[in-house]
């Protein structure tokens, strides 16, 4: 009896995953992560990244925690959805996730927390916590953070925070009950749309990173764009519909404006 064989895994150059690896940088987020490594290689504690649905956040967030994960000299800890029911639940995930015990107390938890920092710490150690949909952190939650900013030397944070979420995280913090919050904050950023140059710049280098040929027209490049105002996620969710639809041929404004008609995005912006 023959052998299954493996299907070979369709080339996806438009994945909407946050893949690191697909992540073309654009001077703007060239800046954004130069200021995310400012805080935490020098130790001064939280940044934020903010920014709409679809402008790339998990994406930056993931690029950096992959960047971190790799150093030696580093800890890291990536929670991607922050759901927790309770301040001691959110600390205790990111507790285990650092593969320290859980304890039956926050008190007791924060301790082995701390402990666990300042020894990291005398080993010359940096503990990274980068925090995706940040926005769904509650109240207590973020107060927690703060918490956590408080285990500090006279000098340096024992601990380095990268949140990143929606406008809604915006709003909160600028809440007058997260002052003490805001106040640790060191050069936010906020995550704008592409430039028409900036969207052929990153079909480009999807397309050289999936190992396949750039076949969008000049006005098709351009009619993703106003199509998309610019937004990543709605730019690759027509193009990756085009790229299908196309198979390897030519990719037209006319298969543009089919792709939108087909719901690649509906009028919201988001994926039907």
């Amino acid at each position: 009896m023959a052998q299954p064989t493996k299907t070979t895994q369709r080339v996806k150059p438009f994945s909407i995953s946050p893949n690191p690896a697909y992540l073309h940088l654009t001077p703007a987020l060239q800046s954004v992560l130069e200021k995310c490594r400012y805080v935490i290689d020098d130790r001064q504690g939280l940044t934020v990244i903010t920014g709409d649905v679809g402008m790339g956040k998990s994406t930056v967030l993931r690029y950096l925690w992959s960047e971190y994960s790799l150093r030696d000299d580093t800890v890291t800890s990536l929670m991607p959805t922050p759901t927790y029911p309770t301040d001691f639940s959110f600390l205790k995930a990111l507790s285990g996730d650092l593969k320290l015990n859980a304890r039956r107390s926050l008190v007791d938890q924060e301790d082995e927390l701390r402990s666990f920092m300042i020894e990291q710490f005398a080993a010359n150690k940096n503990v990274v916590v980068f925090i995706d949909e940040a926005q769904k952190l509650t109240g207590r939650q973020l107060e927690m953070v703060r918490v956590l900013l408080n285990f500090e030397t006279n000098s340096e944070k024992l601990v380095q925070i990268v949140l990143a979420g929606q406008i809604e995280l915006r709003h909160k913090l600028a809440d007058k009950s997260k002052k003490a919050l805001r106040s640790f904050i060191l050069v936010p950023s906020t995550l704008t749309t592409l430039s028409p140059t900036e969207t052929a710049d990153m079909l480009r280098f999807r397309c050289k990173q999936a190992g396949v040929p750039f076949t969008f027209t000049d006005e098709a490049v351009n009619q993703l764009y106003v199509r998309s105002n610019g937004i990543p996620r709605d730019i690759l969710k027509a193009a990756g519909l085009c790229f299908r639809l196309a198979v390897g041929g030519e990719i037209t404004v006319e298969l543009v404006e089919h792709a939108f008609a087909e719901g690649a995005i509906d009028d919201e912006g988001d994926e039907k």
